[in-house]
């Protein structure tokens, strides 16, 4: 099944193992399925009455030196919101999923334990903060797009020694290995 031996399907299947872009494309082929509702998963997306609720991914996303997801997975809770202001800020509830930051190298703009909103749709290269793959890793990061075809990718804390990666998209080997999953729009926090 997509080039896989059955070892390395349960592997992935169990959260133990990470596909690389490529075996992730032919596993979505094979499946009849997208990348994102595999990358993200297939949310359930509810709306009762004036309160719309986002997925809340069992997801954590790194804001270190590019650790690995923690965990990876849907959990059945959801976060909910009014709504008409979620339609307002945001556009379509439905491209919005909620995961997890971990790690401190986004601070003091987002720290170890908030929760951010990503837009799935939003993908546009405009400088900002994303959700995005690089290296097989999920990360929470600044994107700048310096110009048409580089990206820069850096952290916000300073107390640390400076992490960025600058991303050439005319190069296959970088560019294959790197995804905007989507725009942070929204962070919650404990104070």
């Amino acid at each position: 099944m997509a080039g896989l031996s059955r070892p390395s399907l349960v592997e992935i299947l169990a959260a133990r193992s990470v596909p690389t872009n490529q075996t992730l494309e032919s596993l979505c082929r094979v499946l009849g399925v997208k990348e994102d509702d595999i990358v993200q998963g297939a949310a359930l997306r509810t709306e009762h009455g004036n309160m719309a609720f986002v997925p809340l991914h069992d997801v954590l996303v790194s804001a270190g030196y590019g650790a690995s997801a923690v965990e990876a997975g849907e959990s059945p809770e959801h976060l909910g919101f009014p709504s008409g202001w979620l339609r307002r800020q945001f556009g379509d509830p439905q491209n919005l999923r909620v995961v997890q930051v971990k790690g401190d190298s986004m601070f003091p703009t987002l720290g170890d334990g908030d929760l951010v909103m990503i837009d799935l749709s939003r993908r546009e290269p405009v400088d900002g903060i994303f959700v995005l793959r690089l290296d097989e890793q999920l990360m929470v990061k600044r994107v700048l797009f310096p110009t048409a075809r580089r990206i820069l990718v850096t952290s916000d804390n300073r107390d640390y020694e400076r992490w960025d990666r600058m991303i050439d998209l005319e190069n296959g080997a970088t560019r294959d290995g790197f995804k905007l999953i989507g725009r942070v729009v929204w962070a919650g926090k404990a104070i």
